[in-house]
């Protein structure tokens, strides 16, 4: 009789844990089926609110990065982009600035709620984005104003970008412990923040606050800017490295270059003397081939991370308007680099520049 009892206990244990196991997965299997069939109830959900994308670029392959980086933050928030463009088309000489400014207007007249705007030309856009922070529309900027007193005169909760400035010392700094510290700094379009990263060359270099204009000296340190004046140089660096390949020919001192746009310095890299070392700013699938090749064909590349510039103002303002005006960057810049990347940490930006994220 005992032993009947003992095993009718164990059938009654052995049953019971059979139903908890089931009962646990088909709770598992309703999570994952109401998950599955009702996405809007997720982290992305649906938001009411409508921000306007406005920049100085084109869609070449610096700026698509950026308007992926902004979809991305919309889709995952649930808000709209009304407008995901800049005013430089591809093909033409130079971004126009009157009408990024009109596009901002458009943008007020609108009552979007809020603005992610590159400040590319400041004296003309300045007033504008403070009129509409007097609206009551919050204002983001990004990659270009990121500079304490811009911000304050937008009247821009922050900005989204990198310190140019800091950007060029890395690289400045970078050069000299090379010993290749007579660097031509290559201009590629008109643009203070391109300027400001030559600047930041000579500082790294330790040769004052300025770049150079002119002749560059026979040995260094010394920043020398070299203004192209290729139209849309970016878009036509063959035509563009004629002139750079010409400079190096006549100041054969020069044993560096650092050029501001990826396409150029790619393209140079074939065309340098040996004894030049040629770095650049921003990414691409044709900067990490030369970065990984034997022997690297690239020294470095600056690592703006412009997906965040694109993504980050967009959760920014979702949740300056849902959460009772929160902000972040205190006025000043919210840094997406500059990360400086090398044979050496290459691998660690592949998977990003696969996915179009860096």
């Amino acid at each position: 009789m005992e032993r009947i009892e003992r095993m009718a206990r164990r059938s009654r244990y052995s049953a019971d844990r059979l139903l908890t196991a089931l009962l646990a997965v088909a709770l598992l299997l309703a999570g994952c089926s109401s998950s599955g069939s009702h996405p809007k109830d997720s982290a992305g959900g649906s938001c009411p609110y409508t921000f306007a994308l406005i920049t100085h670029g084109d869609n070449g392959n610096f700026w698509s990065v950026v308007y992926k980086g902004a979809k991305d933050a919309a889709k995952d928030t649930g808000c709209k982009l009304s407008e995901t463009y800049g005013s430089q088309q591809q093909g033409q000489a130079e971004p126009d600035d009157s009408a990024e400014n009109a596009q901002i207007q458009d943008a007020i007249n609108a009552k979007v709620n809020g603005i992610i705007v590159s400040d590319h030309a400041p004296s003309v856009m300045n007033a504008t984005l403070a009129a509409a922070a007097d609206a009551g529309i919050p204002v983001v900027l990004v990659n270009a104003g990121c500079d304490d007193a811009d911000i304050a005169a937008a009247k821009a909760i922050t900005c989204v970008g990198q310190p140019e400035q800091l950007a060029g010392k890395q690289a400045g700094a970078r050069f000299a412990k090379e010993n290749a510290s007579n660097v031509l700094c290559v201009v590629h379009q008109a643009g203070q923040n391109l300027l400001d990263r030559c600047d930041g060359i000579a500082q790294g270099l330790g040769v004052g606050a300025k770049c150079g204009t002119g002749d560059a000296p026979a040995a260094g340190p010394a920043c020398t800017e070299l203004i192209l004046s290729t139209p849309n140089a970016a878009s036509n660096p063959q035509q563009a490295i004629g002139q750079v390949s010409a400079y190096l020919q006549s100041h054969p001192g020069v044993n560096a270059v650092m050029t501001l746009n990826n396409a150029i310095g790619q393209a140079l890299v074939v065309t340098k003397p040996a004894t030049v070392k040629i770095a650049t700013f921003d990414l691409s699938q044709d900067v990490q081939n030369d970065l990984q090749a034997s022997p690297p064909t690239m020294d470095f590349a600056v690592d703006q991370q412009q997906y965040l510039q694109g993504y980050l103002p967009v959760q920014f303002l979702y949740v300056y308007n849902k959460h009772e005006g929160n902000a972040v960057g205190g006025g000043t810049t919210v840094a997406s680099g500059p990360k400086l990347v090398d044979s050496g940490n290459v691998k660690s930006v592949a998977a990003a520049i696969a996915a179009g994220d860096d």
